[in-house]
């Protein structure tokens, strides 16, 4: 029993190891800064960018989405109605901007909210652009991102380039800052070349392949978008290049620990619903990790009781200082972490509640967001989906 411990924890240390090292590696080198290539012709890009609600950042966020240093490109804002509180701050925000409009999409009928407004912003764009770019509405970005996130398509590098973010908190509180070490988490993935995968918010992908594999007709029928866009690029063995100089950034005040779960299970259920190796593979990971963390404890608080001193006894300490560690690197990656003691204790936190996370989705087939509820089958299929104030 000693021995499976002992090979665990060095398992699941390894693979938090390798996660902070190969997937770290591309922000390290962004901090250092870059001389990037810059191609010969910059292709027409067509941004489409779904919005609602009536959040603090929307009017900062789409107003540096709208100046961005970019030879041409077109920017399509959609959301549901008219009534929806950011269509306004979208009209006022676009205001003399010629390259921008706003498009209301109704209703969605089979798929998810967000998929039928990226459809409906498809069919606005004009027949230029060349390159398709989708972001969310929240997000601030530099006056380069574009750039960046074009460029690896228009050296040929690639075919489709993908951003990330950093949540930057207003107030360094553990739920808030615990929130941002699970999306720094989820940005190390994309670092790792095997892993990485187009992400909704910042993604640019050549309107040839987006037609060829047929996206639409996928998005029409799918709860999500771009984990939907990741199976099928994964199934045509197409490759996403990560761009971390088009990293985006996302204001966060206050968090909740309700807040915090709940919008971390929506995202596991979309890779359950889509790729489920990788969700039973990251389930089975993570338990192990919490496992392995509450031992660990324990056996810390007992050592010294009965003379107890064997070699996994021993190692507890030891794993719950390699994890500290660890926790200590990942601030390093993070542009504004805020102060020490509180970083470690909300990665400490982090760790039970994705492992919390992780548990709830393991029986359900229901997704719930923005007031509708979701019914959903293998793939990310919708089967139904019936509006509601809450659950």
């Amino acid at each position: 029993m000693n021995i499976l411990i002992l090979l665990s924890m060095a398992f699941v240390l390894l693979g938090l190891t390798g996660l902070i090292d190969r997937g770290g590696r591309p922000l390290r080198r962004k901090a250092r800064g870059r001389s990037p290539v810059d191609p010969s012709r910059w292709p027409g890009v067509g941004v489409i960018v779904p919005a609602t609600g009536k959040a603090s950042i929307l009017s900062s966020s789409i107003h540096s989405l709208l100046v961005q240093d970019y030879p041409s490109y077109e920017i399509v804002f959609v959301t549901r109605t008219l009534e929806d509180p950011a269509s306004e701050i979208i009209r006022r925000a676009i205001g003399e901007f010629k390259h921008a409009k706003h498009v209301i999409s109704g209703k969605a009928e089979g798929c998810g909210q967000k998929n039928h407004n990226l459809l409906v912003g498809l069919k606005a764009l004009g027949g230029d652009a060349e390159v398709l770019v989708f972001c969310d509405s929240t997000r601030k970005a530099t006056p380069q991102w574009l750039r960046a996130l074009v460029r690896p398509i228009a050296i040929k590098e690639a075919a489709v380039s993908t951003g990330y973010h950093h949540i930057i908190p207003a107030t360094h509180d553990i739920c808030t800052t615990g929130r941002a070490i699970t999306v720094l988490l989820l940005y190390l993935t994309q670092g790792v070349s095997w892993l990485t995968q187009p992400w909704g918010g910042s993604t640019a992908i050549t309107r040839k392949l987006f037609n060829d594999l047929r996206v639409s007709d996928i998005w029409s029928r799918n709860v999500v978008d771009d984990v939907s866009l990741a199976a099928c690029l994964r199934k045509a063995g197409i490759r996403v290049i990560n761009t971390p100089e088009a990293c985006l950034t996302t204001p966060l005040a206050q968090e909740t620990l309700i807040g915090w779960q709940e919008w971390f299970i929506r995202q596991i259920l979309y890779l359950k619903f889509c790729l489920f190796g990788s969700w039973m593979a990251l389930q089975l990971y993570w338990q192990l990790l919490t496992a392995l963390l509450v031992w660990a404890f324990i056996k810390c608080c007992t050592i010294g009781v009965g003379g107890n001193a064997s070699l996994s006894v021993l190692a507890a300490p030891l794993f719950l200082t390699a994890l500290a560690f660890m926790g200590a690197i990942l601030r390093r990656l993070h542009p504004d972490p805020g102060p020490f003691w509180i970083w470690l204790a909300a990665f400490y936190l982090n760790i039970f509640l994705v492992s919390w996370c992780l548990l709830r989705t393991l029986f359900t087939r229901q997704l719930y967001w923005r007031g509708i509820l979701y019914r959903v089958d293998r793939g990310g299929i919708v089967l139904d989906a019936k509006e509601t104030e809450s659950l």
